[in-house]
């Protein structure tokens, strides 16, 4: 009996072991699980912050598109009221009406003409295409 009893507390002190083993491995899985929550938890807080900055950046953008828009049509509403002011005095002054069908010069009629330009680049190569104005010649005597 004693040699069953030695068998019994043997393998119960394996299954302890055992046990002990396993529940070893679950804590470090669990303690390496947690620090992967912790990064992911990291990770989640940066991107919701830059969706809130995004978020908002876009709400800035949209008032400023409407605010502009509004200026756009704002601009267009004066424009065609100029427009038509001009029409009304031409009709009511003869002087004026002349002066309105007198053609212009031909250094404003060039620069009306010249092509829409996009960027600082564009416009440099425009000016070096252009017909630039001569330098004066220096004169030698100082």
């Amino acid at each position: 009996m004693t040699r069953t009893l030695a068998i019994v507390l043997a393998l119960i002190i394996a299954a302890l072991g055992w046990q002990s083993w396993r529940l070893n491995n679950a804590r470090h899985t669990i303690e390496s699980q947690g620090t992967a929550l912790e990064v992911k938890a990291q990770e989640l807080s940066k991107k919701n912050s830059q969706l809130i900055g995004l978020y908002i950046l876009t709400e800035t953008n949209s008032r400023e598109q409407m605010r502009l828009y509004a200026a756009a049509e704002q601009t267009t509403i004066l424009l065609r009221n100029r427009q038509h002011r001009i029409e009304d005095l031409k009709r009511e002054n003869e002087d004026l009406r002349r002066w309105a069908d007198t053609p212009l010069p031909a250094d404003i009629i060039r620069l009306r003409a010249r092509p829409a330009l996009a960027g600082g680049a564009a416009y440099r190569q425009w000016l070096s295409q252009s017909d630039a104005v001569q330098p004066e010649p220096v004169s030698a005597a100082h």
